[in-house]
């Protein structure tokens, strides 16, 4: 018995021995790095009127941990692809309708730079946001850094509505080498450590700008039985791209029809003569412009650029017969989209 009892405690030795072996290689594992980012939102832009909407930022939080039992040093890449919506373009990547295929134009810098947030090994765009640290051993550090996102200027043709571009799966990686000691790597290449979906976004919201030439019907005769007075003026609306849009004209005296009157600007002291007018939609001058929607008003269809629309004005020489001075009046230029 004894005997048995000796050649059992010897046997198990070994296998004790081996355990205390591998276990201090499994702990030498090098660092890993985890992170997350915010999504890039735009929020409701206004396109146009032909500037650059603001740049918003996104945050990149990430955590690197050293599990082993000695310092490492590590260089970290975190690499940004395209996108799900981009098709391989890379600088301006492209966010896409979500009811549609019409893109809207972004561009992603590191930070307050102007370089372009990119990935390891990518010649279009070969720039990674990049960091370097030296973590003590069984330790993490945590940092973050800005992403900045830039709508481009001059898309006032992008219909409205909700665009999307999807940085999940393989549009973000984290990639990393590591030393032990003190001594950074020269690249990142060597091992990957996960990703960090985001989202880009914008909605892009109904808008129209309008601007109004005056119409100047220039000297008239003041005599009874005087000619019409014929003169043309211009509109320009600018709409989002799709959008139709309805152009109102209303004199100050709250004519729907597009029939007003110029008063006396004062250089006459006692006149309250007036001169009537009327504001058309055609050059033959048989269509009135006024501002009953769907009945008296000018319809079009907004591409982002500036469209003109003419006004063609009458001052009627019937009803000339006054003092000689300057007359005015006020037209409000209505748009409804």
């Amino acid at each position: 018995m004894s005997f048995l009892s000796r050649t059992l405690r010897a046997l198990s030795l070994p296998l004790f021995c081996a355990l205390l072996w591998w276990a201090p290689v499994g702990s030498a594992q090098a660092a890993t790095c985890s992170a997350s980012m915010t999504n890039l939102s735009f929020g409701p832009v206004e396109l146009v009127d032909g500037g650059t909407p603001p740049s918003v930022t996104a945050t990149l939080s990430y955590t690197c941990s050293n599990t082993s039992g000695n310092t490492e040093s590590l260089r970290v890449c975190f690499n940004i692809g395209d996108g799900d919506q981009s098709l391989g373009s890379f600088d301006p990547r492209l966010m896409k309708l979500t009811t549609g295929n019409n893109t809207l134009r972004f561009r992603l810098f590191q930070g307050t730079s102007g370089t372009v947030w990119g990935s390891n090994g990518n010649a279009a765009v070969p720039f990674p946001f990049t960091d370097t640290m030296t973590i003590p051993r069984r330790s993490s550090i945590t940092r973050n850094t800005t992403m900045r996102g830039e709508l481009l200027a001059l898309q006032g043709s992008a219909p409205p509505g909700l665009y999307r571009d999807n940085f999940g799966g393989i549009h973000t990686s984290i990639t990393l080498s590591s030393n032990t000691g003190s001594a950074v790597p020269g690249n990142c290449n060597g091992s990957s450590s996960g990703n960090f979906p985001f989202e880009a976004n914008a909605t892009v919201a109904k808008s129209c700008l309008v601007t109004a030439d005056p119409l100047n019907f220039g000297s008239i005769d003041g005599l009874p039985g005087a000619a019409n007075r014929d003169q043309t003026s211009t509109i320009n609306v600018t709409c989002s791209g799709s959008i139709v849009y309805k152009v109102g004209l209303s004199p100050s005296n709250g004519s729907t029809t597009g029939a007003g009157v110029m008063s006396p600007t004062g250089g006459v002291p006692g006149n309250t003569d007036t001169v009537a007018y009327r504001l058309y939609r055609d050059a033959n001058r048989s269509l009135p412009w006024g501002s009953v929607v769907d009945t008296n008003t000018v319809t079009a269809t907004g591409n982002g650029t500036a469209q003109v629309l003419t006004v063609y004005g009458r001052v009627l020489g019937s009803s000339v017969n006054v003092r000689p001075d300057s007359y005015r009046d006020t037209v409000t230029v209505t748009v409804t989209y």
